[in-house]
């Protein structure tokens, strides 16, 4: 059974339901499951944790982190003893672009058509977005940026004591 969701004005089709952490990294890994090779693009601090763990189930591709909109600072992500982590310099362009929702924040200031013009000095075969409490939908990502998946998570929770 398929659901239907709206992403602004483009129509997309629910093609997985994706609970938890571990929904997300399975959900992630099948989407990259025919690809050799990674770039994540997100936010230097707040996004470049995301991008590691994304990486972990998938570690056995060539992964890459650009911080920003800079692909000349592209590293390589490397799985080590203590998990994933940034290595040495690595080319930018890659099978998948993911692009992580952080960039789409106000308070980074990136917008949308800096994106577009940022991926189209990249070369790559699918574009993915992973983000948090729709934050691609609020700030109008989904509509301006040729996304061929979008991966949303809605976080909840408490904090007790």
């Amino acid at each position: 059974m398929h659901h239907k969701a709206i992403c602004l004005l483009i129509i997309m089709e629910k093609i997985q339901d994706v609970k938890g952490l571990g929904g997300m990294l399975n959900g992630f890994r099948d989407l990259v499951k025919d690809d050799k090779s990674i770039l994540f693009v997100g936010s230097p601090g707040f996004c470049t944790p995301f991008a590691l763990f994304l990486g972990y189930p998938v570690r056995e591709k060539e992964l890459a982190f650009v911080p920003g909109l800079v692909e000349k600072k592209a590293r390589r992500m490397v799985a080590t003893e203590y998990g994933m982590e940034l290595g040495e310099v690595a080319n930018a362009d890659a099978d998948v672009v993911v692009v992580l929702g952080g960039m789409a924040m106000p308070k980074i200031g990136v917008q949308s058509s800096q994106m577009k013009d940022f991926l189209s000095r990249l070369k790559y075969k699918k574009l993915v977005g992973v983000c948090f409490m729709s934050i691609f939908e609020k700030a109008g990502w989904c509509q301006a940026l040729p996304f061929d998946y979008v991966m949303n998570m809605i976080l909840e929770g408490d904090l007790s004591k």
